[in-house]
């Protein structure tokens, strides 16, 4: 009979680590660059991800500028330090200054950026910015939902497709 208790005990004991590494696994934290000149969007974006449960961490850039200063800066400093590149861009189009379209540009220009995950999440629902955006190499365009329980559940979905994404070894290397 004790024999029988110490092997139910060994048997919960892999259950509850195979759980365990099943919840780490489902848990993992991205890193998101959100490229967005608006300050109501970054929060809504940020606060449906906690009511959805996502564990996102955020670089915010208001700005085209801001993120390809960001890039210019994570590649200058990986030429000495290993960093830590983010899982997913979140891209607007339409802001002051340069186009987001440029920073797309940018990063499938140069090869350190070019495996990195970009999805557009705009407004804009003209045609012919869809059809450039994937031409430059967008994984995704999605327009920005008008309610808020949408945004929840894009995120949720955001975050199951990106967290099981394979990424290439160059990408994944920082």
């Amino acid at each position: 009979m004790g024999g029988n208790g110490k092997g139910k005990r060994k048997q919960a004991a892999r259950s509850q680590a195979g759980v365990s590494r099943g919840a780490r696994r489902a848990k993992r934290t991205l890193l998101v660059l959100h490229v967005n000149d608006s300050t109501d969007d970054q929060v809504l974006f940020q606060t449906a991800c906690k009511h959805a449960k996502v564990p996102f961490v955020w670089h915010v850039a208001d700005s085209a500028e801001k993120a390809l200063s960001y890039f210019r800066t994570l590649l200058e400093v990986n030429r000495r330090h290993a960093v830590r590149w983010p899982d997913l861009v979140l891209l607007d189009i339409v802001m002051p200054g340069d186009s987001g379209l440029r920073v797309l540009e940018y990063m499938r220009a140069t090869p350190d950026l070019k495996a990195l995950p970009v999805v557009i999440f705009t407004s804009e629902d003209e045609p012919k910015l869809i059809r450039k955006a994937a031409e430059l190499g967008a994984n995704s365009y999605l327009l920005k939902p008008k309610q808020f329980h949408e945004t929840v559940q894009l995120v949720g979905a955001l975050y199951a497709t990106w967290s099981r994404a394979k990424r290439p070894a160059a990408a994944a290397a920082g």
